[in-house]
């Protein structure tokens, strides 16, 4: 990381300006998913709750620098952003610990096509840089078994109903999970990979996303 940033000095990937993967000025513009103006009078968008998952926190709002940021890891091959964008995560994950305790980081998989494409599961690369710094145990203990519409433009009920078999625990997973991906909307996603580990006899699944899109 060090030559390569020697080799071609980073830009900032809100902005442009050269000297840092991102600048102050825009990591100012970083906000959480929820109003803290709003506590007690709407629900906090941060937070969510499913069926299988019993919690997923998400650390930022889908927005401005993040969404840039996110959109280079997920689409450009922007891979060393990573390690950043695990650092900035890491107060979300402190808070999901002191509730689920110890426990295995999980990634979101994505089907073989589409790791062949991109070179690399986005929500893989977050989940390593985050156990390493907190030493969890990251374990691929689910896998995508057939592609899926892209689920951008689908309400909640069409996503639930595209994923619908589409992720297997194999083995014996972890007894307590927290899942990992880059961005979450609906949580169709989160709910589930949660259901296909509780049916392979995981205990409780919760989440982690960097950003919600709100």
């Amino acid at each position: 990381m060090r030559l390569l940033d020697l080799l071609l000095p980073p830009a900032c990937v809100g902005c442009g300006r050269s000297g840092s993967l991102l600048c102050d000025a825009c990591r100012a513009q970083l906000r959480p998913p929820s109003n803290p103006g709003d506590s007690f009078v709407a629900p906090d968008a941060g937070v969510v709750v499913g069926d299988a998952l019993v919690a997923a926190l998400a650390a930022f709002r889908y927005q401005g620098p993040m969404r840039r940021a996110l959109a280079a890891l997920k689409y450009t091959g922007a891979s060393r952003l990573a390690p950043m964008l695990a650092d900035l995560a890491l107060p979300a994950l402190d808070r999901l610990l002191s509730l689920a305790g110890e426990a295995v980081l999980v990634p979101i998989p994505i089907h073989a096509e589409r790791l062949a494409a991109r070179g690399y599961n986005q929500a893989a690369l977050l989940a390593d840089q985050l156990g390493r710094r907190r030493r969890l145990r990251v374990n691929p203990a689910l896998a995508r078994m057939r592609p899926t519409t892209k689920q951008h433009r689908l309400n909640r009920v069409a996503r639930l109903q595209n994923l619908r078999g589409a992720f297997v625990a194999g083995g014996s997973p972890p007894a307590t999970v927290i899942l990992v991906d880059d961005i979450v909307t609906t949580t169709a996603t989160l709910e589930a990979c949660a259901s296909a580990l509780r049916l392979a006899g995981s205990d409780a699944v919760y989440g982690l996303a960097v950003a919600r899109e709100v």
